[in-house]
């Protein structure tokens, strides 16, 4: 059996989609190799060891560079800790195959373990390039990280010998780029980082009350939120009289704050446990309209037997789901009204949307997909 060794960017204890696909893989990886390390990030006085498979071993790395370091860091395309750490760390450690959790990992990196000689996976959690259009840094900060972030993509698709993207839309932006080249590119979708045993849920019918969930402070999940409050919140009054809205996540903006104060509709900031917000409705909707990768929120509906309603750019990777009547999607607002009608219309059995989504989504169905994608590239 080969040795592994993971690298990633995004910190154990984090509860946000970047962090959970990680920990989905770094899971699944160390349920395929006996003998995998992973290198991460840790926060002075945290202990993430319960966020981490036992069998695989741990190398946390904290990062004591002062912000000056930081930023003149950026502007050597050094876009996180790890850069130097790594490439000591290899003097004394040889492994078969080396993942880099992230394209953006690459940046002063994929050289380093080219020249390891051991067989590179990148993880494209996303289009890069499509992502950091968002980006609200400052410039002096934004201009040398975007030109670095997307100069990282490009050399891990180039010199990669694997590349995984979560979804076959991302890995055809990717082929496109390199037409005619053969990156090795492989669609593997995502997984929960802990297996679950079977969940049965009461038989339920749709309701008046809808949710949604998410960080409501970034800007690419609190414009998205702000326009569906002005553009498709009236529809809902309309096709569902009397409805109910709940908007749930961490630090509301302002702008989120004033949105919600129109009748019908309960903010409730930082909660203490997202699960007992979203479980007091039967409808799950995921209006974010931007971006590439799998937006994981649309899991959290699913995963409690409720049917999603979704902007079509968060159906991207839940096709399967759409297809077994669990997912309604909309681009505007005839779409949108036609989807609450096909909710409304419809009674649904919580233990059939969860069973669709175990499917696809189960910590079992990611390893299996891993394996043989691994079987084929030979990396076994």
């Amino acid at each position: 059996m080969s040795k592994m060794l993971i690298i990633t960017r995004h910190y154990m204890d984090d509860n946000n989609g970047g962090s959970n696909a990680s920990k989905g893989f770094i899971w699944s990886f160390g349920y395929i190799y006996s003998d995998c390390t992973l290198i991460y990030p840790e926060h002075d006085g945290v202990d993430s060891s319960r966020f981490i498979p036992v069998s695989v071993k741990e190398v946390p790395v904290f990062d004591h560079r002062s912000k000056l370091r930081k930023g003149l860091d950026v502007y050597r395309g050094r876009l996180h800790r790890f850069v130097d750490f790594v490439k000591d760390y290899l003097k004394h450690e040889k492994y078969d195959v080396i993942v880099l959790d992230h394209s953006v990992t690459a940046a002063g990196l994929i050289d380093t373990v080219k020249k390891s000689g051991a067989k590179v996976v990148t993880l494209h959690h996303n289009v890069e390039a499509d992502y950091i259009k968002d980006n609200e840094s400052s410039l002096l900060y934004r201009i040398p990280y975007d030109y670095f972030a997307i100069k990282a993509e490009k050399d891990a698709l180039r010199l990669s010998d694997i590349n995984l993207t979560l979804t076959r839309n991302d890995a055809s932006v990717f082929q496109k780029w390199f037409e005619g080249r053969n990156l090795h590119l492989h669609a593997v979708g995502i997984c929960e980082y802990l297996w679950k045993p079977y969940m049965s849920f009461p038989k339920t019918s749709a309701s008046n009350t809808f949710v949604i969930s998410g960080s409501l402070c970034f800007k690419q999940s609190a414009f998205p939120i702000l326009e569906f409050i002005r553009r498709f919140y009236p529809i809902m009054q309309n096709v569902s009289p009397g409805c109910k809205l709940i908007v749930t996540g961490r630090n509301p903006c302002t702008e989120i704050v004033n949105a919600c104060k129109i009748q019908g509709i309960e903010l409730i900031s930082n909660p203490d446990n997202m699960d007992d917000i979203i479980k007091r409705a039967s409808v799950y909707i995921c209006p974010i309209n931007a971006g590439s990768g799998i937006k994981l929120r649309v899991m959290d509906g699913l995963k409690r037997g409720m049917p999603v309603i979704c902007h079509k750019v968060s159906s991207v990777g839940y096709e399967t789901l759409e297809k077994g009547g669990a997912l309604f999607v909309y681009d505007d607002e005839e779409s949108f009204k036609k989807a609450l009608q096909q909710v409304a219309s419809k009674h649904f059995s919580a233990d059939e949307i969860y069973s669709l989504y175990r499917r696809e989504f189960s910590f079992m169905s990611g390893v299996n997909r891993l394996k043989e994608v691994l079987a084929e590239e030979g990396v076994l």
